[in-house]
């Protein structure tokens, strides 16, 4: 009996590895609401009136580290391993250096939520084999491109972006060694707007113009690459303008217009009623909403008047762009590499609007200050509810076979 368990668990582990998106979005849907339960029971202790479970490092300075680089990144690495060698084409990502990442960003991420909990020196080692995870990605996407026989505009995007996530990363790590706190804004704006904006815009440029062709018909195509390229050039400025937040707007007025331009011209003409593409649609038009408020905020900050909208673009972006895109984006790779029709059923369409609700919560608690604290706490218990309930859906496809035979 033993044994039969063994060969199993030998079985699914396998499975579970046989290509890069099972097992980093599994690393993901571990971690996502591993760190999100972490930041609602810190959020729910402080509307408690107890500091007991405060972090050993700032609590507000792990909580955005950890979305920036330990909880978002597991999808993005997934998912860019998976297409590099389908967009150019080239050959496949060498399989011992992405096993060689996913040890080291499991470990990391377990070490750095025992180092919020215990100490700060733990927190450091973790993000040490995190930054070692993101250099072996970078490095083995690298070695994909060299390999490309045709080389796309979308590759050099997402690696300048994985580029600057490396340095922020890095940032971040000396961070936690030496405590020199004063260093997160720099290290915030980059990975904020230099690493995941960069990347999740670039993958965006290509896929949602792609994957709304494949269901509308007659769909025009709107993707030009000066457009990423001023994108990309834009974001990785107003990452650097964090040292000189006066004239941030300079960078984040026209990222809002691209941003428009890019929701009016890539939506459908017509209602599709194809809820896997809605999804994308909704996500996307949080990138503008966030751009839209930095750009309000960085105004502001210029005219004298800094924090009018506090950290409103923050969430914007990180909850509806990122979170809602990434939902999406997973949802409908996950059904395709599995040999599951396309289709969002009705749970994942509930769960997605989950994420819309919690995102207007916690943008309310910055114009709301009387409930700024609840409205944040209600905001973080559905952020956690709708990614657990979705985590534990996904999760187990990437232990069993594809639906229709197929390897992958």
């Amino acid at each position: 009996m033993a044994r039969t368990r063994t060969t199993g668990l030998v079985k699914r582990l396998q499975m579970l590895t046989a290509a890069p998106h099972r097992m980093f979005f599994a690393t993901g849907l571990v971690w996502l609401p591993a760190w999100s339960a972490w930041w609602a029971l810190v959020l729910g202790s402080r509307a408690a009136g107890s500091a007991a479970l405060e972090p050993t490092i700032p609590a507000l300075l792990l909580h955005g580290a950890t979305m920036l680089f330990l909880v978002l990144p597991p999808f993005m690495y997934g998912f860019l391993l998976t297409v590099f060698p389908r967009w150019m084409p080239a050959p496949k990502p060498a399989h011992s250096a992405m096993l060689a990442a996913l040890v080291l960003l499991n470990a990391g991420n377990l070490l750095a939520l025992a180092g919020a909990l215990f100490h700060s020196a733990l927190a450091a080692g973790g993000w040490l084999l995190a930054t070692l995870a993101l250099a072996i990605v970078g490095a083995t996407l690298l070695t994909v491109l060299h390999g490309a026989r045709e080389r796309v505009s979308h590759a050099y995007a997402v690696l300048a972006g994985l580029a600057v996530g490396l340095v922020s990363m890095a940032l971040v790590t000396w961070m936690m060694v030496s405590s020199a706190f004063q260093a997160w804004p720099l290290a915030r704006g980059l990975g904020l707007w230099g690493f995941l904006l960069v990347v999740y815009f670039g993958v965006c440029h290509r896929m949602i113009p792609f994957f709304s062709s494949r269901v509308v018909p007659g769909y025009v195509y709107w993707r030009p690459d000066w457009l990423l390229y001023l994108f990309v050039a834009l974001a990785l400025g107003r990452g650097l303008l964090e040292l000189a937040p006066g004239w941030a707007w300079l960078a984040s007025t026209p990222l809002a217009a691209i941003a428009l331009a890019c929701v009016v011209r890539w939506h459908p003409r017509q209602r599709t009623g194809v809820r896997l593409l809605d999804v994308l649609h909704i996500a996307l038009g949080w990138l503008a909403a966030g751009l839209v408020l930095a750009a309000a905020s960085d105004l502001a900050a210029f005219l004298g008047a800094p924090g009018l909208f506090g950290r409103a673009a923050l969430h914007a972006l990180g909850m509806g762009f990122f979170g809602g895109m990434l939902m999406a984006m997973v949802t409908r790779v996950t059904l395709g590499h599995s040999g599951r029709p396309l289709v969002l059923d009705a749970l994942n369409w509930r769960l997605f609007l989950l994420v819309q609700a919690a995102t207007v919560l916690r943008i309310a608690g910055e114009f709301l200050p009387p409930g700024a604290a609840w409205l944040g706490l209600a905001a973080a218990l559905l952020w956690l509810t709708a990614f657990g309930a979705w985590s534990a859906r996904q999760l187990p496809v990437y232990f069993r076979p594809r639906a229709d035979g197929a390897p992958g």
